[in-house]
């Protein structure tokens, strides 16, 4: 029994004193609360050569149908020689009745057999008394007055803290930020027409807080069965657990991976060599980071893949996660892959020792915002950043380079020095068809885990996992209703460049080979090879607006010319097989290993905060020494006689002092070093 169960069984409906001879409560307390709403949030595809509108990476909160707020409970019907299990079903039925019709119920016995509650209204007839039955263990109403002779007034004495704590004690885990005193109070009131006051509601919000933590923990303790579990309900699924032993000889939490084996073997078979790794803070009980990597389906959205919780970003950590993810997709040096991400050192170093072939490239984004912070006054050069990453082939990057440079030298310096063939596409290698030059797959994806990043581990975890098994159950169902031959993000790429491909003038050559002019240049296109000597069909596998006109030109199906990674029959692979829902903590297989105890919290980014112990620097020219007599101060002399020791204001006073005893107000040398 857990923790929270014992504590709950403890929770008495009355307020009155326990008998010497009353059974200890130990009946699990039964609660039909809600599930939570659903909290994923589909996300749109990635969408290529648009400025971002915001350079901030905050979070956004989203929004999800609060108003809908329903805490089920007990239909509350009560009658004569009804049945109940044990007492606490009793005090429940009770506590349903009185949420259902409002009245003012109290109890007035309360027996080690014998249990009975009033309607606390003066001269109200309404009453209920409950006993064991002679024939039986079970209890049974044995007197019942079911009609009350008053109003109902908004109070109930049985709306006790723990009470309330019970009641939204679901809702306070699933938004605690949400749910406050306040609101509290206002759901009581909207739902049952009950008034409590703001303190009780206050005090329930920290019970029910209370309650969750001492649950958190307990799954933390076995944070070894939930990965059991994980590995028992997806069979093939990698999960890690590392742990490091303290001075106490407890085993502390450091590390923790997890790729689940549907998205591994779907990531491998369907979906294109790419990864976009990133890392983004805990904001909950634990902290840490959570390193995630990302793929993209076929409908250039957001595919997980694995992710794991470390301490600290740095170096040996990134180096762990990267050997895990290299293992798990079999990645052997990185030929043939693309990987995108930030300019995190520890990551680029894991990245060298681990996958030396891969191609590495660095997110615009970041490059972007560095630029930022050293030329923040000139808001012109955004636009320059951005047009230089877009150049598909080396010469429209020289024009773009050319105009940064007229623009501002020092901006250009910068960028030289970010090595632009890391970020720019007219560097990128042909054949794997993806463009991406940022890492906005990953940020997406850590907004729509900003609500799990709150929770604690074990919790944040299970959510992750469940936010995964909706959105590829989601999209299973609206990859399988499209219907045309290529995903809606090719449609709607290809609808952008109708318009300047229907301007294109085509020149017809010899083995499917045509000249394509348009704004006053010459392109080469050759169908057969799916090529254009812009790059961008070559990069992106879709074709570009001079392929577009010459497939118009020969009356042509522009989707058969589109790369195989993008047709809805790819789409519809990459959501074929989902993940197997994971088991609440009750569930979990109990294995023999020891506990697993929390870490210290780990460093954080910004300023450091300063020991209490440690005592502050000395000036420069302030003495060394710990214990050491006080400098004497300037001697004072009196305006009026000019003596040393007294001022003019105690100048009459000192005549008056007999000689040899020090006047008001004077300052002795005995006494400044004393």
């Amino acid at each position: 029994m857990s923790v929270l169960e014992i504590e709950m069984n403890n929770v008495h409906i009355d307020e009155e004193p326990d008998d010497e001879n009353l059974e200890d409560q130990t009946a699990r307390s039964e609660f039909n609360l809600e599930q939570a709403v659903n909290e994923y949030v589909d996300e749109p595809c990635i969408r290529h050569d648009v400025i971002p509108e915001s350079d901030s990476d905050e979070d956004e909160d989203v929004q999800r149908g609060r108003d809908r707020i329903d805490i089920r409970r007990g239909d509350g019907n009560l009658y004569k020689d009804q049945v109940f299990y044990n007492k606490i079903a009793f005090k429940e039925a009770v506590l349903d009745y009185a949420l259902r019709s409002g009245r003012n119920i109290r109890q007035y016995r309360y027996d080690k057999t014998k249990l009975g509650y009033r309607c606390n209204a003066d001269g109200c007839e309404w009453r209920i008394y409950c006993s064991v039955s002679s024939k039986s263990d079970k209890w049974q109403v044995k007197k019942f007055k079911e009609k009350h002779s008053c109003t109902v007034n908004g109070e109930c004495e049985l709306m006790k803290v723990p009470v309330i704590a019970r009641l939204f004690l679901d809702k306070i885990r699933d938004e605690p930020v949400y749910f406050m005193p306040m609101k509290i109070e206002e759901l009581i009131m909207q739902k049952w027409k009950i008034s409590v006051s703001r303190p009780q509601c206050q005090d329930a919000r920290l019970k029910a807080l209370k309650w969750i933590d001492k649950e958190y923990d307990e799954q933390f303790a076995r944070i070894r069965d939930f990965g059991v579990e994980i590995e028992e309900s997806n069979p093939g699924s990698t999960v890690e657990i590392d742990t490091l032993t303290n001075e106490n000889g407890e085993d502390e939490f450091n590390r923790f991976y997890v790729c689940f084996e549907s998205l591994r073997r779907t990531w491998k078979e369907t979906c294109r060599p790419i990864l976009g790794v990133d890392g983004c803070f805990l904001r909950g009980k634990t902290k840490g980071q959570l390193l995630v990597a990302l793929g993209r389906d076929a409908d250039n959205a957001i595919y997980p893949v694995a992710w794991g919780v470390v301490q600290v970003e740095n170096g040996p950590n990134w180096l762990w996660f990267v050997n895990k993810v290299k293992a798990d997709l079999g990645l052997k040096d990185g030929e043939g892959y693309i990987l995108i991400s930030d300019r995190q050192k520890g990551l680029i170093r894991a990245v060298e020792i681990e996958l030396p072939q891969i191609e590495h490239r660095m997110c615009v984004r970041h490059i972007y915002g560095n630029l930022k912070a050293n030329h923040g006054k000139k808001s012109q050069m955004k636009p320059f950043i951005w047009n230089l990453a877009w150049s598909y082939n080396e010469a429209e990057y020289r024009e773009n380079l050319e105009r940064l440079k007229q623009y501002d030298m020092g901006v250009y310096e910068d960028v030289m020095k970010s090595n632009p063939m890391r970020w720019c596409r007219a560097f990128y290698k042909i054949g794997h068809y993806v463009e991406d030059v940022e890492n906005n797959s990953t940020e997406s994806f850590n907004n729509t885990i900003v609500k799990a990043r709150e929770k604690p581990l074990v919790p944040m975890l299970e959510m992750i996992a469940r936010l995964a098994m909706v959105r590829i159950a989601k999209r299973s169902v609206k990859s399988h209703d499209h219907k045309g031959l290529c995903t809606p993000y090719v449609e709607e790429y290809l609808a952008k460049e109708l318009e300047d491909a229907a301007e294109v003038k085509v020149h017809r050559s010899t083995n499917k080979m045509f000249l394509a002019m348009l704004s006053g240049c010459s392109y080469r296109v050759s169908l057969n090879q799916r090529t254009c000597s812009c790059r961008k069909w070559d990069i992106t596998g879709i074709p570009c607006v001079h392929a577009y006109g010459v497939i118009l030109k020969l009356k042509l199906k522009v989707e058969d010319y589109v790369c195989h990674w993008f047709r809805t029959t790819q789409w519809k692979k990459n959501y074929t097989e989902g993940l197997v829902p994971l088991r609440g903590a009750r569930f979990w297989p109990v294995g023999t290993a020891p506990q697993v105890h929390p870490a210290p919290e780990p460093p954080q980014p910004g300023r450091k905060k300063r020991s209490k112990k440690v005592k502050r620097k000395k000036g420069k020219n302030e003495s060394p020494l710990k214990k050491q007599p006080k400098l004497l101060k300037r001697v004072m002399h009196c305006g009026v006689c000019g003596e040393a020791n007294h001022n003019s204001r105690f100048h009459k006073k000192k005549k008056e002092v007999p000689q040899g005893e020090p006047s008001q107000g004077t300052v002795t040398q005995e006494m400044r070093l004393n």
